[in-house]
């Protein structure tokens, strides 16, 4: 459901954010006795679902942008088809998998290796080796998924360093909103921030690392001379 709405046009994807920060919020009013670790997580919500919107947005600046400023040359040499491939929101994407990837190998990776608790208090599954892998994932997967964009639509995304910077910031930014949204619960004395989702919690629940890893994929955007256009501005 979460990549339909991404390759959906950017309209429902922007409902799809609205809808999704609506049902987070009200959970969070809900659990408002955590205090304010509540109102810091709902801040946390408001900010990451902005910026998702935003980096679906800024695919069609780019897109747009690129469009003219691709030459006629290029066009026959096989590149015309540069501003429809952009049209895919790789940084969006990007995002997503890293961040999911981090999530997945730091429970798989817990729960094979895991021995030495974080913050046993808070959220008792998580564990150093199992956060560590994670942090590992996501990395590798951000990396591999730049370079395969790059590659394949011989783009360049952003500067090296800043897709390094990213990278390793994937991990430990999303652990930090899962953390967070664990203490809520924690503060609040239940076990999942709502039963929006039967089996599977709430919507929080879902979104919680992804609203702290979001606003990282804009950096490229906001570092000057790093951004998306940066390596044919300078050709």
């Amino acid at each position: 459901m979460v990549l339909a709405a991404v390759f959906a046009p950017p309209i429902v994807f922007v409902i799809v954010l609205i809808l999704a920060g609506v049902v987070a919020l009200a959970e969070l009013f809900a659990l408002r006795r955590a205090g304010v670790v509540a109102v810091a997580a709902g801040a946390l919500v408001v900010v990451g679902l902005v910026a998702l919107g935003v980096l679906r947005l800024a695919t069609l600046y780019a897109s747009a942008l690129l469009g003219g400023l691709i030459p006629n040359s290029a066009r026959a040499g096989g590149v015309s088809s540069w501003p429809y491939t952009l049209e895919i929101p790789y940084a969006l994407v990007m995002v997503l998998f890293a961040t999911w990837a981090a999530d997945i190998f730091a429970y798989v990776g817990g729960s094979l290796l895991g021995r030495h608790k974080i913050a046993p208090s808070i959220s008792p599954g998580k564990t150093w080796e199992g956060t560590l892998i994670g942090f590992a994932a996501a990395t590798s997967v951000f990396l591999f998924m730049q370079q395969l964009f790059g590659n394949w639509y011989a783009f360049p995304l952003t500067a090296f360093h800043v897709d390094v910077a990213v990278a390793i910031a994937i991990g430990p930014a999303g652990f930090a909103g899962d953390l967070l949204e664990s203490l809520v619960k924690r503060r609040a004395g239940v076990k999942d921030s709502g039963t929006f989702l039967p089996g599977h919690g709430g919507i929080l629940d879902r979104i919680d690392s992804l609203v702290a890893t979001a606003p990282l994929a804009l950096l490229p955007y906001l570092v000057p001379c790093c951004g998306p256009t940066s390596g044919m501005m300078g050709s």
